[in-house]
């Protein structure tokens, strides 16, 4: 794939943006932090730790470029872990509070077979990815369902879960298919391809990055909840 030399200078514009934006909810997470839930302190500490494997990375592709994905198969898996304890914080159902321990279990095993057998620490652990996705979506779309049976939420763009929940859904579901296709449809040498999946990454990071901080936003604040008829 050839792109413009112009179009990669443009993208790379792009992912420096998106990175500078996370000060912003990193920001409000410390200046509401008093009144955040442990779910949302989670989210905050989550983000200073994506800024630390970003520097990481950075240094890794400039000194070690051959193991320039390893650190993004760690980054998956903490991740995901960190949004089940999370929704194992939020989620009210006994029956899904009891099945998280055992998925953060079974992905775990995946995650690792996947990095150590399936597909390297080579390559983007595309298999892992897709795994995630489909279960951090199925999370968010639980809460959704039970703001809809019990919260009675009026404002549900003012509930911090629902944004964050809302930030998941569109950052998974828009970014499964680009780590798949890096792998299945472009050369590891293909740096122009790779370039395109980082930079349309750190669009819906944007996104992502601006729902968590009005999610930090509204942490604390007293919600309108709809009387119960």
């Amino acid at each position: 794939m050839q792109i413009p030399s112009w179009l990669l200078t443009c993208c790379e514009y792009l992912e420096q943006m998106a990175s500078l934006v996370v000060l912003l909810p990193l920001g409000l997470a410390f200046w509401r932090w008093p009144r955040l839930p442990t779910a949302l302190r989670m989210m905050a500490s989550f983000l200073v730790f994506t800024e630390i494997i970003m520097l990481v990375s950075s240094l890794q592709e400039l000194y070690w470029p051959a193991w320039g994905n390893s650190i993004w198969h760690f980054f998956t898996l903490v991740q995901t872990l960190v949004f089940l304890r999370i929704y194992y914080l939020t989620l009210t159902s006994p029956t899904i509070r009891r099945l998280l321990p055992a998925l953060a279990v079974v992905f775990t095993g995946f995650a690792l077979l996947d990095s150590l057998y399936l597909e390297g620490l080579h390559q983007m652990n595309a298999y892992t990815h897709v795994l995630q996705s489909a279960l951090l979506i199925g999370l968010a779309l639980l809460y959704f369902e039970q703001l809809l049976n019990e919260l009675h939420v009026i404002r549900l763009e003012q509930d911090p879960l629902f944004l964050v929940s809302t930030a998941v859904v569109l950052y998974f579901s828009g970014t499964v298919l680009l780590y798949v296709f890096v792998n299945k449809l472009s050369a590891p040498t293909d740096s122009a391809s790779h370039q395109v999946i980082y930079t349309l990454t750190a669009m819906v990071n944007l996104i992502q990055y601006l729902l968590f901080a009005l999610a930090f936003w509204y942490a604390g604040r007293l919600m309108p909840y709809r009387s119960r008829p």
